[in-house]
């Protein structure tokens, strides 16, 4: 995006709900990691990949958004 263009409602509100998902895919990661045994009953050979890929993909996610929104192209 322009430095000088103003953003519409709509995609203010994808990055908004872009940056939500990103947090709640890393958070679910932890969660599943930290916690899965007490709050899931996730299988134990389950839990570390699961949990890794989780948050792997909310850290992509939030790396896309931050290259889409947050860097300056010119």
């Amino acid at each position: 995006m322009k430095p000088d263009q103003y953003m519409t409602t709509f995609d203010l509100a994808m990055k908004y709900l872009g940056i939500l998902m990103a947090a709640v895919y890393v958070g679910a990661g932890i969660t599943v990691l930290i916690r899965s045994r007490e709050l899931a009953n996730i299988p134990r050979p389950y839990i570390l990949p699961l949990g890794i890929a989780l948050t792997a993909y909310g850290i992509f996610r939030g790396y896309r958004l931050y290259q889409k929104y947050f860097t300056k192209r010119q």
